[in-house]
């Protein structure tokens, strides 16, 4: 079963050919579009029996998290993994004067953490905070290794996931090499309208490596 708070009083999960969940609490509810979600995200690497899914899923553990809520602080090492299957998170670490600078956004759905911290099991150089309010889903570092070693097919999943990430994060490097802050703004904007609205000016600016007048100035001219 999927292990959750001691709040919730009544938990039944169903897993045939239509997925189901009811998790009731006192006043909380979690969707069943979340587990769907996940499911789907997981079969676009690799497909899923129910067997199979709910030894996975039964791994996970479940949280509510705020908006601003730091999922994971610097200087702490990752000993998660998230799914998001909603909203979207920031990362950034903190210069030597105080300065927050955001280093990207990471937009639902899928996994995140700081894949360097995490397989490292070192300290975060960054910080990942929530930026809207959510569910999440978590796996641990101990349970995901023990899954690997016990479920090929999981470790296929983790190996292909660091393959996405290192090609995101080679994309998101020639990004910043060859494109215009403005281009970059322009493509977050008909990717993710509707996340880009709510990024504080300041979080964006930093992102694309401009002040936030700059910013301003790109806005305007975008919207003429």
């Amino acid at each position: 079963m999927v292990k959750l708070p001691d709040a919730f009083v009544n938990f039944k999960v169903v897993i045939n050919n239509h997925l189901s969940i009811e998790l009731l609490s006192m006043n909380d509810r979690i969707s069943e579009n979340t587990l769907k979600s996940f499911r789907a995200f997981v079969n676009k690497f690799i497909l899923t029996d129910d067997k199979l899914f709910d030894t996975l899923i039964s791994n996970f553990e479940y949280k509510k998290v705020a908006r601003k809520e730091l999922l994971l602080e610097a200087s702490k090492t990752a000993n998660k993994i998230f799914f998001l299957s909603e909203g979207f998170v920031r990362f950034y670490h903190t210069k030597n004067d105080g300065t927050e600078v955001t280093s990207d956004f990471y937009f639902a759905p899928g996994f995140i953490t700081s894949f360097t911290s995490f397989i490292d099991q070192k300290p975060s150089i960054v910080n990942i905070q929530a930026m809207v309010k959510m569910d999440v889903l978590f796996i641990k570092y101990k349970d995901l290794m023990a899954l690997y070693d016990n479920e090929h097919k999981v470790e296929r999943l983790g190996r292909l996931l660091a393959e996405q990430v290192f090609i995101t994060s080679e994309k998101h490097l020639l990004s910043f090499l060859n494109d215009t802050p403005q281009d970059r703004y322009l493509w977050l904007m008909k990717e993710y309208p509707e996340y880009v609205k709510n990024i504080p000016l300041h979080y964006l600016a930093s992102y694309l490596g401009i002040t936030a007048e700059s910013l301003s100035r790109i806005r305007n001219r975008s919207v003429k």
